[in-house]
């Protein structure tokens, strides 16, 4: 992985997503150089936060934002706070907006975006792993022509939805999109469905239909949702994957 410039942005907003998600909106200076493909992750750092050897904490995150958000001069990062262990996200998670974060990158080129191509798409996420495949969708969903979009999207429960309010008016309001969420440890009373994604494939995508497919996860989700599909008759070439 060749290093990439190092861009100096400054938070611009922070705004909760879940009890232990915000997305980081971070200002891109007018005069910097900077692109992107929707899916593509940077290196996150902070100035003078350094570890016990002295060396700056560096972490890699998707860019949950569309590449087409550069032209209102920011990119996002949906970052989850890990807690113990968690050292470089437990330092962002106590930033303020206006305090300055390092940007290196992008990086990650197979997997990002395919623009322009009409086939059906389908996402399949699961948790912080619907980062990226945000940044796909709201890249889709701003082109001329969108295809046809949908998302299976399994988190733990109702407060872990990312993106929420986002995702449900694009499946009330966006043509041809559809939105089907899946908890793993459902609160009483979610009359949904529940489970681990990858056991409800057979139902809900049953066989292969021309999609072309991006599963983001943790990696027992990333390798039974690729498992089940190509029993389904889905060709390895339509399948793009990413796991944490």
């Amino acid at each position: 992985m060749s290093k990439r410039p190092v861009i100096e942005t400054r938070i611009q907003a922070i705004i909760p997503e879940t009890p232990r998600v915000s997305t980081f909106r971070l200002e891109i200076p007018k005069d910097a150089s900077f692109s992107f493909k929707a899916g593509q992750f940077i290196m996150a750092s902070i100035p003078d936060f350094r570890n016990e050897r002295d060396r700056p904490v560096r972490r890699a995150y998707s860019i949950s934002s569309s590449p087409l958000d550069l032209e209102k001069g920011y990119i996002e990062l949906s970052i989850t706070r890990v807690g113990e262990g968690g050292y470089f996200s437990n330092r962002i998670h106590a930033s303020r907006v206006g305090d300055p974060v390092l940007v290196e990158g992008p990086y990650g080129n197979s997997f990002s975006l395919e623009e322009g191509n009409p086939a059906p798409h389908l996402f399949v996420g699961a948790g912080s792993g619907i980062a990226p495949l945000r940044a796909m969708i709201r890249t889709l969903l701003g082109s001329p022509a969108p295809p046809g979009i949908k998302v299976i999207y399994g988190f733990r429960k109702g407060e872990d939805f990312i993106f929420e309010k986002e995702f449900l008016e694009y499946a009330e309001s966006a043509p041809g999109f559809s939105l089907i969420v899946i908890h793993s440890r459902p609160d009483p009373g979610w009359g949904g469905l529940s489970g681990r994604v990858p056991d409800l494939l057979p139902t809900l995508v049953p066989a292969y239909s021309g999609e072309v497919v991006y599963i983001c996860g943790h990696p027992d989700m990333v390798r039974g949702t690729v498992d089940y599909l190509a029993l389904a008759g889905f060709p390895e070439a339509a399948v793009r994957k990413e796991q944490w």
